[in-house]
């Protein structure tokens, strides 16, 4: 058949956030237990989720495409080039922010109080607080004071070599 159209096959991983049984055998990465083993902390789903389109409904998806050199490389610089909002300086007014520090430090920096370490923040800190280092009473205010985007995690995780370049789809429900 000469007027068939041609299809291009390609693999797209689909990153499962509350999938215990998924492998990357099977194509499905739970992204929970992948962010936990590199960065040695849980990955919020249903922030990161909402932090990179926030009218993203529940029961959604949202597809990653990191096919070409442009994107993974714009991600990357948009990954590496941040500049950290830190809050307001009461005494001069201005804003401050920080440079030489990516989201992946500033979110690797807040914490969750235990026994030997007292919360220093309260729960609903105002959004002008400069967070980094703060440590919070427990997970559920941690999580919700700072997120990462997905798509700027899985262009670092594609960096360190943890899931190859491609096609990525984020399943999403509660």
């Amino acid at each position: 058949m000469p007027d068939a159209p041609e299809y291009t096959p390609y693999s797209i991983y689909v990153l499962e956030p509350h999938a215990d049984w998924a492998t990357a055998e099977n194509g499905y990465i739970p992204i929970e237990a992948l962010a936990e083993r590199v960065y040695g902390k849980a990955y919020n789903s249903l922030r990161g989720c909402q932090r990179d389109d926030e009218h993203i409904g529940n029961d959604s998806v949202k597809l990653y495409e990191f096919t070409s050199d442009d994107d993974y490389f714009e991600a990357l610089d948009a990954f590496d080039d941040v500049k950290m909002y830190m809050g307001r300086d009461s005494r001069t007014g201005e804003s401050v922010i920080k440079t030489g520090m990516t989201a992946v430090d500033y979110w690797l920096s807040i914490r969750v109080a235990d026994e030997n370490t007292p919360a220093t923040v309260e729960a609903n800190p105002p959004r002008t607080q400069d967070l980094e280092g703060a440590v919070f009473e427990d997970r559920f205010f941690a999580d919700r004071a700072f997120s990462l985007s997905l798509g700027l995690i899985l262009a670092d995780l594609i960096r360190r070599g943890e899931i190859p370049r491609g096609d990525y789809l984020f399943r999403h429900w509660w």
